[in-house]
């Protein structure tokens, strides 16, 4: 077995982009130029998810608190519906919350939660609308209590990578793991000094994973289509990572089975990137073919793998 292959970046770009149908429809739903190459267009749609840092942008520096519950909102805004979806919306959603401005939010909700609460409704639309639409306003109740929440963050990732002796490459889904379980273990061990619970309003793993990854964090996110395309391309790499999820899911308390199937598929994520390339800008292509290209049950026999 082949442990040291990785992922064929320029075979995935060329899939996304080359084929005059499917490249019309990503430009469409992004907005995006259509001209160039097809690692120009790859570039624009990567720059679109806005998930690639700014020159010299660095995760110890202090972010502030409309920054960290924008990313809140869109890392909530991408549950359970199409990306697109929510991006048709998010104008009349960036308003409501005030330009994302939290403590403007928490203004509003003294004078009538219920109104705003459905009003916010309103521009997420699916099953999943009004537990989406609650958590958003718990986020802006827990930054206005935490005026230096990011702080807080950037402590919790040097404690947990030091105290667990990770790498930095493993310290952004164990941050996740932290965020998405807020459990009395996770909470005693790494207290939330402010915080009463380190637990992220409407955020499991996979959402917390995507949080991150709004503040520029770089780690997997294994959403479905990751999951399901590194399965078929890697499976001895998506193997091989399962004791090394378990051990540190149990360091965190946890043997939940999804847990660790979620740690698994982020830790195989950055065994099998290119040198060269960020986890996010590989997460987000990968997302992309699986949507657009290499669908569910119909997914090609074309090797994406170097």
């Amino acid at each position: 077995v082949d442990m040291d292959r990785v992922i064929d970046m320029d075979r995935v770009i060329l899939r996304l982009f080359s084929g005059h149908r499917i490249r019309e429809r990503i430009c469409r739903d992004y907005g995006l130029d259509d001209s160039g190459r097809a690692e120009d267009r790859a570039f624009r749609l990567i720059k679109a998810m806005d998930q690639k840092p700014p020159d010299g942008h660095s995760w110890t520096e202090s972010v502030g608190n409309g920054t960290v519950f924008h990313a809140a909102v869109k890392a909530i805004g991408s549950n359970s519906r199409s990306w697109t979806v929510f991006l048709k919306h998010e104008d009349c959603l960036q308003e409501r919350l005030g330009e994302y401005d939290p403590a403007d939010v928490c203004e509003k909700l003294r004078s009538d939660w219920v109104a705003l609460e459905k009003g916010i409704k309103d521009f997420l639309p699916g099953q999943t609308a009004r537990k989406d639409s609650r958590a958003i306003l718990l986020w802006a109740e827990l930054l206005c209590a935490n005026a230096a929440y990011y702080d807080s963050l950037v402590d919790l990732r040097r404690a947990v990578t030091d105290e667990l002796d990770l790498s930095d490459a493993e310290a952004v889904p164990m941050v996740a793991t932290v965020l998405g379980t807020g459990s009395r273990a996770v909470n005693g061990r790494w207290h939330p000094k402010t915080l009463g619970s380190w637990k992220a309003p409407g955020m499991g793993f996979v959402l917390a994973c995507e949080f991150l990854r709004n503040l520029y964090w770089d780690g997997f996110k294994p959403n479905r289509h990751v999951k399901r395309l590194f399965g078929r391309w890697f499976p001895e790499v998506v193997s091989a990572s399962e004791g090394r999820a378990s051990r540190l899911g149990e360091l965190l308390g946890s043997r939940n089975r999804e847990l660790i199937d979620n740690l698994k598929f982020s830790l195989a994520g950055v065994e099998i990137t290119s040198r060269g390339w960020r986890f996010n800008e590989v997460g987000n292509l990968v997302w992309a073919l699986g949507a657009y290209v290499e669908r569910a049950g119909n997914e090609s026999d074309t090797n994406y793998t170097l």
